[in-house]
């Protein structure tokens, strides 16, 4: 395997990183996460201006997200990948010990390297997915992509238990998002999402956002409110959208059927109307 760091592509075996580098002392550092069709990345403006947004959250310097596409190109050319999901991370560097203040001056380090995933005829139908209801203890600032994901992944562990493969997150009675996604859930004749400059704040999803366009390229109502946990359980269709999924219709709730067991029609309209978006933008730059 194939892999960027700190400026070029070397064999996985040869990748050395530093016991001092701060992403892996104190979680210091930020990612994105890619999905490419044919070469070409899905939303990459939309990743490189959150990128962006992370890097100048976390005060990180030394690295800008304009340079992160050559990073994801270069590991995607390496191992001869045209449909693949890229992940990106970069700390704040290395220190010559541990300190929580970070001395002046560090390089960032930059990690980079691409995973196979299915083509983009996948997107044909929205696959099933199972999930379970856990509270939201994660800190506020979730609008910031860190590494830090230890708040995500204990509910994945919890929900991996019954056999599922996400959790929704709640905090006061209202959804936040999933564990690494955002939620969408069909409220009546209305597709409702949680806003994502909510108090706490939430992950600027760019799967959501495609979704939300797709909804109204297909005449659907939509609604950017606070949704309350009691509507979601009560919802005909609750879709769970990420980069690597790209969006998936709800099939089982805290270990039981929700609604009659199968995705929902909303859910296969939408991720076609996505995927024709994604095809338009192939040949755009071809």
């Amino acid at each position: 395997m194939q892999v960027w760091l700190d400026g070029r592509v070397m064999p996985v075996e040869e990748a050395r990183i530093s016991p001092f580098d701060r992403g892996f002392l104190f979680g210091d550092g930020v990612y994105e996460v890619v999905r490419f069709f044919d070469g070409v990345g899905m939303a990459m403006d939309l990743h490189l201006a959150r990128l962006e947004r992370s890097l100048a959250l976390a005060g990180i310097v030394g690295f800008t997200a304009a340079e992160a596409r050559q990073a994801m190109l270069a590991v995607l050319q390496a191992e001869g990948l045209r449909d693949a999901a890229v992940y990106l991370q970069v700390t704040r560097g290395a220190a010559a010990t541990r300190t929580h203040i970070p001395p002046k001056g560090l390089r960032p380090t930059v990690f980079a390297f691409a995973s196979a995933c299915p083509p983009l005829s996948s997107l044909d139908a929205a696959a099933g997915i199972s999930v379970v209801v856990r509270p939201d203890d994660r800190w506020h600032r979730c609008e910031i992509k860190t590494v830090s994901l230890m708040g995500s992944v204990l509910p994945m562990l919890e929900a991996a238990e019954i056999g599922a493969e996400e959790a929704i997150l709640v905090r006061e009675g209202l959804v936040s998002e999933g564990s690494s996604s955002n939620v969408m859930a069909l409220v009546g004749d209305t597709l409702v999402t949680p806003p994502i400059d909510a108090e706490p704040s939430i992950l600027h999803g760019t799967m959501r956002h495609l979704a939300l366009d797709a909804a109204h390229a297909e005449g659907m109502k939509t609604s950017v409110r606070p949704l309350p946990v009691s509507e979601l359980m009560q919802a005909s269709e609750v879709l769970i959208v990420s980069s690597r999924r790209v969006l998936a219709g709800v099939t089982r709730l805290d270990g039981r059927s929700f609604g009659d067991g199968s995705v929902g029609p909303v859910a296969h309209r939408l991720i076609r109307r996505m995927r024709d978006g994604v095809q338009s933008h192939l040949a755009a730059a071809r």
